[in-house]
């Protein structure tokens, strides 16, 4: 027995929909990873970003289901259709990493993204945390696995991120903002104008990007951080008689690294000079001595602070 639903606003598959499953003229369609145990045919979509490859003939029964209306977003939930489906007429369609278990097949879009990376993110369920929807927002402290967006204009920040995980997005205009500290970030994208922005001590690595005007934005490393002893502290500390004295400038002139060879923001010089100091004050240099280079890349001093503050460590041991 087939059934008509008219929906307006968004609309979540989730198992109910007895399949074959049709969704007539939504905004956009998220095709979660596992969500159909069989086939998807996609017809007449303006834009679809898929990580699953397409190029299979897909047939589909009569429809035993079919959701139309006034749709915006549609969002097909993991293990949430058990047979085939359609999408026709949608504008954007999200397709996820092995979403179908069957075939794929598009017709008649006016654009196609796809990816064919063979990273796969680490299984949504296993995930610390997630977020669906439209403009909807999400803090993540210290995720050991992953983070998940799906959706639109979602905002996602993530602190004190200390172990590598796993940054899944798929929609359109979603930003993460993440702090963290000598770790790596392994970034999925599955759709457009995506933005993850992170700080000097984050890696990331984009290994799927099915779509268009995404970014990453990092923070330049912050030459201060390089610096263990200033010029001016070097010469301050001293009062009478011959020292030698070692500190740090920022080598301004450098685009290159001349100790590593490494292209780098973050350069600073090593100095040494003997001096004789009379009253605080340099009155003999005997000699300016050498210089060596450094940068975020070659300095011992590039590694954030990661000792545990004695808050932590009772926090911990509670």
């Amino acid at each position: 027995m087939s059934s008509s639903s008219t929906y307006s606003g968004d609309v979540t598959l989730n198992g109910d929909e007895e399949p074959p499953v049709k969704i007539t003229s939504p905004e956009n369609v998220h095709v979660k990873t596992g969500a159909i145990d069989s086939n998807l045919k996609v017809r007449n979509a303006e834009f679809v970003y898929t990580n699953t490859p397409a190029g299979d003939s897909v047939t589909v029964d009569s429809i035993t289901t079919e959701i139309s209306g006034t749709l915006e977003d549609g969002y097909i939930e993991k293990d949430s259709v058990d047979g085939d489906v359609i999408i026709e007429d949608a504008e954007d369609v999200f397709i996820e990493h092995n979403a179908v278990s069957g075939g794929l097949q598009i017709v008649g879009d006016e654009q196609r993204f796809h990816d064919a990376s063979d990273t796969e993110p680490i299984p949504r369920p296993q995930y610390d945390d997630s977020v669906t929807g439209w403009k909807r927002s999400l803090t993540v402290t210290d995720p050991s696995t992953g983070v998940s967006v799906v959706g639109g204009r979602n905002e996602v920040r993530v602190t004190d991120s200390t172990q590598d995980f796993d940054l899944y997005i798929t929609g359109w205009n979603n930003t993460v903002e993440i702090n963290g500290k000598a770790n790596t970030v392994t970034v999925h994208f599955i759709g457009a104008k995506n933005s993850v922005s992170a700080g000097s001590y984050t890696d990331v690595n984009v290994a799927t990007d099915s779509g268009h005007d995404n970014s990453v934005t990092i923070e330049e490393f912050p030459v201060d951080d390089l610096i263990q002893t200033t010029k001016k502290e070097a010469y301050g500390s001293r009062f009478f008689g011959r020292e030698k004295i070692t500190y740090q400038e920022p080598a301004v002139d450098e685009d290159y690294c001349p100790g590593c060879g490494a292209s780098s923001d973050a350069i600073i010089r090593r100095r040494q000079s003997d001096v004789f100091f009379l009253f605080g004050f340099a009155i003999y240099h005997f000699d300016n001595g050498g210089s060596a280079y450094e940068c975020e890349e070659c300095s011992r001093n590039a590694s954030p602070a990661v000792e545990l503050s004695e808050s932590e460590r009772k926090e911990l041991f509670r």
